[in-house]
């Protein structure tokens, strides 16, 4: 079965979808995997960047019926579970109904993928509590603002509460730094600040704020793929936080920190 992987953070604005994106797009060009993205953001900022990836529903349809079969994919090969505003219905369902449909079928796709990545909302509600009850590991973005690193110590707390009463095997794998400005003192001080307090959870490389990335995914293309010498160094720091991502999610059967309290 394949690692279902959650972006998640109860904080907006921290370049989650960005990140599933990205990471989906890495793993089918540089690991030569299979995956699928499923986006519960009504937002749909990650559908709109894998417009051109295969369809094989609408994300909300995995909340009201067992998905039927699908073709089997290929290496390299990205699908999409395409986000829509209709899933803001979902936050009106009845969890003990819905989340078991979406567990099961995520986990239909876990078994017919190499990986599922699944781009969450940003704030606690049943989408997000049912991406977490389904999935293995959880990549949680952030920027180095105040707002942001408190939303760290939310979603750990989210992470934790789950993993003990639904889904024990779920995993924070990695918190990734974001958007980093490496001028701005502020942010200095907020990273000395994450790493005392969430050390082994952030992954020691960073992404700065870089116009070649979201330029990329304009264009609907992955940094790396952007021939643009701009490109190059964004490409670097992508690929080396989505390594040390990987190392961590590949080795998450590892024990976690028994239910740190954030």
């Amino acid at each position: 079965m394949g690692n279902v992987v959650i972006f998640g953070n109860q904080k907006g604005g921290v370049g989650k979808s960005t990140l599933a994106v990205l990471y989906a797009c890495w793993l089918a060009d540089v690991r030569r995997r299979s995956v699928c993205v499923i986006d519960l953001d009504a937002q749909a900022n990650s559908s709109k960047s894998l417009n051109q990836s295969s369809a094989i529903a609408e994300a909300v349809e995995l909340f009201g019926q067992d998905l039927g079969p699908i073709a089997p994919p290929r290496e390299r090969t990205i699908a999409l579970a395409a986000g829509s505003r209709k899933l803001a219905d979902v936050e009106l369902a009845r969890a003990d109904l819905v989340i078991p449909l979406f567990r099961g079928n995520v986990r239909r796709l876990a078994q017919d993928f190499d990986a599922v990545v699944i781009d969450t909302p940003p704030a606690l509600g049943l989408r997000m509590s049912a991406a977490l009850i389904a999935g293995h590991a959880v990549a949680c973005p952030i920027e180095l603002e105040e707002y942001s690193i408190h939303g760290v110590a939310d979603m750990l707390r989210t992470v934790f509460g789950v993993r003990r009463r639904y889904n024990p095997q779920l995993r924070m794998a990695a918190i990734v730094l974001n958007r980093f400005n490496p001028h701005s003192l502020r942010q200095k001080a907020a990273m000395q600040d994450l790493a005392l307090n969430f050390r082994e959870f952030v992954i020691p490389a960073r992404i700065s704020t870089r116009s070649a990335i979201p330029e990329a995914l304009a264009a609907g293309v992955p940094v790396w793929r952007l021939p643009k010498s701009a490109a190059r160094e964004a490409s670097l720091e992508v690929m080396r936080v989505f390594e040390l991502l990987q190392q961590r999610i590949d080795g998450s059967n590892a024990p976690m920190p028994a239910d740190t309290q954030a």
